[in-house]
């Protein structure tokens, strides 16, 4: 998880050929390391991407269709239901061009609807608006850096 240095929780997927010793050793070793493992059977997509992803793609589709702004999406978010940045602010730190790759792909993989990127967020990437490093998403950060 992103940004590393912060987030102390490791989402550990389990092949279906990966041994107990692999596993004990990667747990071992982010235990060492001050990080959480939380072991979780391999499949399409993290688990966090896969309850984030269509959660973000939601949020945006919410705003896309008029009925709250982007600001009011996060404020409520945050207020109700405890998300740290709000889900869009969120998105813009991912990379809204990242985002929806992780979504299109999802979306193949899995056949959720929710996974498949709505026309506002393929908007904005065609558009070049791709969140933090690009200066623009669904906030302005100022002028982006070369």
């Amino acid at each position: 998880m992103n940004p590393s240095y912060l987030i102390k929780m490791v989402e550990v997927s389990r092949g279906p050929r990966t041994g107990d010793a692999a596993v004990d050793a990667v747990v071992a070793l982010l235990g060492a390391m001050d990080r959480r493992a939380v072991l979780v059977r391999d499949a399409p997509g993290f688990v966090t991407s896969r309850l984030l992803h269509p959660m973000i793609n939601a949020a945006a589709r919410v705003v896309g269709e008029g009925t709250a702004t982007v600001e009011a999406v996060d404020e409520l978010m945050e207020g109700c239901l405890g998300h740290p940045t709000g889900p869009l602010r969120t998105a813009d730190l991912i990379g809204l061009d990242n985002l929806a790759d992780s979504l299109a792909v999802l979306y193949e993989r899995t056949g959720d609807e929710a996974c498949k990127p709505c026309d506002l967020l393929l908007a904005k990437v065609r558009d070049g608006d791709l969140g933090r490093k690009s200066g623009r998403g669904f906030y302005s950060y100022g002028k982006a850096k070369s």
